[in-house]
């Protein structure tokens, strides 16, 4: 959850105009996406409990950097995708 926020983060200020130019923000972008893609990557090579969900999420933040404007319903999506993947990680670690 730490990666995929920290990456959203980097999306939400780009559009907000945070970073002095378009390569800070590149840089930005791509030390979180590296970040989040390690971590996915464990969930993703073991396919166990949440992985389609965390999927979801992922393929959601990834979407965010190709938009040059915050879209429209952005934050509600990526809040309940959050909020799935949440469920399902409790739902599969109840049963450890």
């Amino acid at each position: 959850m730490t990666a995929t926020d920290a990456e959203a983060r980097v999306s939400w200020r780009r559009w907000r105009g945070e970073y002095a130019d378009k390569q800070q923000a590149l840089s930005a972008t791509d030390a979180a996406f590296s970040e989040t893609q390690a971590t996915f990557n464990m969930i993703d090579l073991e396919t166990v409990g949440p992985a389609s969900e965390a999927a979801a999420l992922v393929a959601a933040i990834r979407a965010m950097h190709e938009a040059d404007n915050e879209p429209a319903g952005v934050w509600e999506e990526f809040t309940r995708l959050r909020q799935e993947f949440i469920a399902a990680a409790r739902e599969h670690l109840k049963a450890h």
